[in-house]
């Protein structure tokens, strides 16, 4: 392309990339603890033949991710 050619319309709308990259982040934050503490927690179900470290894990999951979304993006 020339530069006396316009430039076609902009791909992405100027400022509103690091918005979503955070948001974006956070969810996978708060999907992955949840998730890979709840599966730690199914494989020590598996292995002990109890029923209760699986809620106990997503649990845990959930508290570490709002945690470190807190220390990531909540101080200064």
């Amino acid at each position: 392309m020339s530069s006396s050619e316009p430039a076609g319309p902009e791909e992405h709308t100027p400022g509103r990339g690091a918005q979503t990259h955070l948001a974006t982040d956070a969810i996978a934050y708060l999907l992955a603890g949840p998730f890979t503490f709840g599966g730690i927690g199914f494989g020590v179900d598996h292995l002990l033949g109890t029923w209760f470290v699986l809620p106990l894990g997503v649990l845990a999951g959930m508290a570490l991710s709002i945690y470190l979304l807190w220390l990531r993006y909540g101080t200064p």
